[in-house]
């Protein structure tokens, strides 16, 4: 290799102004190897991503199953069994639950870090029963006679927000510490329970409609910003729930309107494609599965209650259906041309 067959080839190349470089790292006698770019993925990973392989996803499966067991046992079942044994053993048993998942999150912390993150989560679920089993053992809490834990939505919605206010809290202190995604999951809930029973709080249908949208909203923005951060496991949590909370506006936003029926549909096919083709441009799936249901639902009543009996009407929702595909075809490309353009 001459140094003219150099600087013609990167001239042919277009690269002309590399010539110099090249040919400083040939005469050092650089390694003609390929220099690697990008790091192995392994090095990106969060702390609670198992490496690839088959196995590993089996194991991941089984690992959130777990934890979304644990959470339901904690929060929708959690009863009040343990208030049988009177207000202060009653909050030491639930202050027992807590510290024992607090335990075993930091035991598993360096060595299993994807179970920690999910025993965090729980741990996070349980703080809000600590808290109620705390007021109610004090005196603090004025609640009436039938109130317990698990009918939350029969009594003071202010003393809910107490514990709503430190699920949020535990929730953000956990995943400083954990830096695991589950952990969002019961956060993510308990912040769109406070915003809901803020609106709650106006006692009014267009508060409670403000509300929701201001949480889709919200919820919304928030993913994007963890998506741009390179946080995409911790930004499906609000992306959920933005898309949940967006169909709750709709609803609450029909019955103030004494909507139902055609409008209703009409209103959940928009919400259903429009999430669809945010799933595609952001390349977020659970914006399609979402998005798919919203359109399930809003077709199934053109299906049933309208164009039942028309015999044109299901080559016409083929022919829908085969639309979208089509729309999210085209969406995916635009998104690879940027990508490499």
């Amino acid at each position: 290799m001459t140094r003219a067959a150099l600087d013609r080839a990167a001239r042919e190349a277009g690269v002309a102004g590399s010539a110099e470089a090249l040919w400083s790292a040939l005469e050092r006698g650089a390694d003609p190897r390929p220099v690697e770019v990008d790091p192995p993925a392994h090095r990106d990973r969060r702390t609670d991503e198992p490496p690839p392989g088959r196995r590993s996803r089996a194991a991941e499966v089984a690992v959130y199953t777990g934890g979304v067991i644990a959470l339901l046992a904690m929060t929708v079942f959690a009863g009040s069994g343990w208030a049988a044994y009177g207000p202060g053993v009653g909050l030491a048993i639930v202050t027992g639950y807590l510290l024992v998942f607090v335990l075993l999150a930091e035991l598993l912390r360096r060595r299993q870090p994807q179970p920690a993150g999910v025993v965090a989560a729980v741990a996070v679920a349980t703080v809000p029963l600590v808290v109620y089993a705390a007021h109610a053992a004090s005196g603090l809490l004025d609640l009436p006679p039938y109130a317990d834990y698990d009918a939350f939505d029969d009594w003071g919605t202010s003393a809910w927000v107490v514990m709503e206010v430190s699920a949020v809290v535990a929730a953000a202190g956990a995943w400083l510490r954990h830096r695991a995604s589950f952990v969002l999951a019961p956060g993510t809930a308990a912040v769109s329970w406070l915003v809901l029973d803020l609106g709650d709080a106006t006692d009014s249908d267009l508060g409670r409609q403000v509300a929701a949208w201001l949480l889709a909203a919200g919820l919304f923005a928030g993913a994007l910003l963890l998506d741009r951060r390179r946080m995409r496991r911790e930004g499906f949590w609000p992306h959920l729930g933005a898309l949940l909370a967006a169909g709750l506006a709709v609803l609450l936003s029909l019955e103030d309107a004494g909507s139902s029926g055609t409008p209703a549909a009409v209103a959940y096919l928009v919400l259903g494609a429009a999430a669809i083709a945010a799933g595609v441009w952001l390349d977020r799936r659970v914006h399609l599965a979402v998005g798919g249901l919203y359109l399930v639902g809003g077709l199934s009543y053109f299906a049933f209650d309208v164009f039942g009996d028309s015999l044109l009407f299901a080559p016409a929702l083929a022919l829908i259906g085969l639309s979208v595909v089509a729309g999210g075809i085209l969406l995916a490309r635009g998104r690879r041309r940027q990508h490499t353009g």
